[in-house]
């Protein structure tokens, strides 16, 4: 009875004794070191900025209103919104027929013009020609025969004088040669006026009228003619052309529709470049120069930045105190439109072939910035001085050396001298 009491005790000692066993193994184990599981990345040497971003909207490089000089009913109009243009299209015409009957009618009057000079001109060759020359002639000849009976009466009276004084001669005789000299004399006078009178006054001023008719005919010719060219340039100016190659971005007119110059029915935009305009603060204007490079993202457009360059800065503050700048961006694709919203990011302050690190890598206690780098399986503590920081990457000017194995994630979970298990998460 003793020795059957005595098996179930040890059976159950042995049972005890095992499971004693277990625990001790397993406490062991969980007093081993566990390796914190980190990611790296390699120190590395490159170019760090402070960046600034401002938000703009995207404008075209050129954008021309086009109206018509002339006012008319549309007759055609040839493209649409979306269209591509060239200079010189025809984007809309006016109907020409009243300006074509102006045409008519002026070359009619032209016409009648050139046969005025012509008839002008014959008039003067007249006042200048054979019919003045046969009347001055005449005259001519009229003074002539009247100078010689007055140089005749003349001596006859000089003759009848001397005979008179000698007694040879009777009063009456000499009364007679007297009246016969002073008849002579007055019929030279009057042939000489008239003689004067022709060549100094009515011979010029019939020269000179017929010279004014000539230059009056020819005036009112003249004056046609430029109306006719106005009117030749006013029928060129019922075709509406393009002033630039680009895009039509309105269209407002129909066929059959009244234009005039106070409305312009088309709007033509060059999209091959756009600009965006932000407004920079203080603090970065004299940060920037003209050609300077900057990241340029529309979302809207495109998912990764597009290249900007600088192309003007406005030396004076606007009303909200801060600085116009331009960004030109090449669009040969077309995937900038105006009126999209644009961020401009900045770069200043560049640092080049500087040590980066990211930002989240660094840690502090207090003004002390430290960093972890793994050395075989273990995590080192590195204390750091910061250079320029732009709250993504951060310069370090102390402490590190290109090539280390920086620790980026798990740095949080570490200690100086910890175990650590590289992972690529």
């Amino acid at each position: 009875m003793k020795m059957k009491r005595l098996i179930p005790m040890v059976l159950a000692l042995g049972i005890l004794t095992a499971g004693c066993g277990q625990t001790n193994q397993e406490v062991m184990n969980e007093t081993e070191e566990k390796a914190t599981p980190v990611k790296v990345e390699q120190v590395s040497k490159g170019q760090i900025s402070n960046t600034f971003t401002y938000g703009g909207k995207i404008n075209p490089k050129q954008q021309i209103t086009v109206s018509s000089k002339i006012a008319g009913k549309v007759k055609a109009v040839n493209f649409d919104i979306g269209d591509v243009v060239k200079a010189g299209d025809i984007l809309f015409t006016l109907d020409e027929t009243d300006l074509k009957n102006t045409i008519r009618t002026l070359e009619a009057q032209i016409k009648s013009a050139e046969a005025a000079v012509n008839m002008s001109k014959v008039g003067l060759n007249s006042a200048k020609g054979s019919q003045q020359e046969q009347q001055k002639n005449q005259l001519e000849s009229n003074l002539q025969m009247a100078e010689i009976k007055l140089q005749d009466a003349k001596k006859a009276y000089e003759d009848m004088k001397a005979l008179y004084e000698i007694g040879s001669a009777s009063k009456q005789q000499l009364d007679q040669m007297k009246t016969a000299y002073d008849t002579a004399a007055i019929g030279y006078n009057s042939a000489k006026e008239a003689y004067d009178l022709f060549i100094n006054k009515l011979s010029k001023e019939s020269v000179e009228q017929a010279q004014t008719q000539v230059a009056q005919a020819m005036a009112s010719k003249e004056s046609l003619e430029v109306q006719l060219a106005n009117a030749y340039e006013t029928l060129k100016d019922a075709a509406v052309r393009s002033p630039i190659d680009g895009i039509v971005s309105s269209r407002t007119i129909d066929a059959g529709e009244m234009v005039s110059g106070a409305v312009a029915p088309f709007t033509i935009i060059q999209m091959d470049t756009v600009f965006v305009e932000v407004n920079v603060s203080e603090q970065v204007i004299n940060k920037l120069e003209k050609g300077q490079k900057v990241d340029v993202y529309v979302s809207s457009a495109f998912s990764e930045p597009f290249e900007g360059t600088i192309y003007a800065i406005s030396p004076a503050a606007d009303q909200t105190f801060t600085y116009p700048v331009k960004i030109e961006i090449p669009n040969k694709d077309g995937l900038l439109k105006p009126g999209m919203f644009a961020e401009v990011e900045f770069a200043v302050d560049t640092v080049k072939d500087a040590l980066i690190v990211p930002r989240e890598a660094v840690l502090n206690e207090g003004d002390i910035y430290y960093v972890y780098i793994v050395e075989g399986d273990r995590a080192k503590k590195t204390e750091v001085k910061l250079g320029l920081d732009n709250g993504k990457e951060v310069e370090v000017v102390e402490g590190l050396t290109e090539g280390a194995q920086l620790i980026v994630k798990g740095q949080n979970y570490l200690e100086d001298g910890g175990k650590v298990q590289i992972t690529e998460n």
